[in-house]
């Protein structure tokens, strides 16, 4: 299957957005994939440029919202939380890196999902993932008053894609 450009399935753009393309989508597993070089993250560390943890958890973010707008949901997918993060090798660009997402629960308009980040075979990060997508009106209203959690209760999990 050919997915449309990950720019039209979400908002995030560079420096921060690290899926670079859809691979599948499944029911309720998702894989996607994204492309490093060192300039993507030469801060971290100069002269040693590694690819951070945290990054690698936004991905798999990322690899769920795309999921969601594929499914058809309207809205603003946000990430509600982050648990059992991993972390299991250093990740040194240029290199590739899958990222599996797989939704394992949905309850009272939040979605769980259980998420991996592969480098070739090996895995490098795993994180259980929570989120939900709010109405854009939401999203502006936060922003505007600068409660980034206004809101959120009544809001919908991505659906089954």
């Amino acid at each position: 299957m050919t997915f449309p450009p990950i720019e039209t399935l979400i908002p995030h753009r560079a420096p921060h957005r690290h899926v670079s393309r859809i691979l599948s989508v499944d029911g309720t597993r998702a894989v996607a994939e994204g492309d490093f070089v060192p300039d993507d993250v030469s801060g971290h560390f100069p002269g040693r440029p590694i690819v951070p943890g945290v990054v690698m958890v936004e991905a798999l973010a990322q690899t769920l919202c795309a999921m969601a707008t594929l499914a058809g949901e309207h809205g603003q997918a946000v990430l509600t939380g982050v648990e059992k993060a991993r972390f299991r090798g250093i990740v040194s660009p240029p290199c590739t890196l899958t990222y599996e997402v797989t939704v394992t629960e949905r309850r009272l308009g939040v979605t769980w999902a259980k998420g991996r980040v592969l480098r070739g075979e090996e895995v490098v990060c795993t994180a259980t993932l929570q989120a939900a997508i709010v109405g854009e009106e939401v999203v502006a209203a936060a922003m505007h008053n600068g409660a980034p959690t206004a809101g959120l209760n009544g809001a919908r999990g991505p659906a089954e894609a």
